[in-house]
């Protein structure tokens, strides 16, 4: 399966919803551990979310060419 744009850009935003549930979650926790990793995990998702942008606004075809699957395989007989 080729990974296309419109698919690095679904995931992201995939990713941007954990993010900002993440941080709701986080606003209803008490100060401490718990709150300071959802907080982290928020920041890190976002954080993907940013690469998958970038990896989708610099892919020139449509499909993602550094997960592009050859056509034909040679070990196909």
């Amino acid at each position: 399966m080729d990974i296309t744009k419109d698919t690095l850009l679904r995931k992201a935003d995939a990713l941007l919803a954990e993010a900002r549930r993440a941080r709701k979650l986080s606003a209803a926790q008490a100060p401490g551990a718990d709150r300071d990793q959802l907080m982290r995990d928020a920041v890190e998702l976002e954080s993907r979310a940013a690469r998958l942008e970038k990896d989708a606004a610099s892919a020139k075809n449509g499909v993602f060419a550094g997960l592009q699957r050859p056509a034909s395989s040679p070990f196909r007989s």
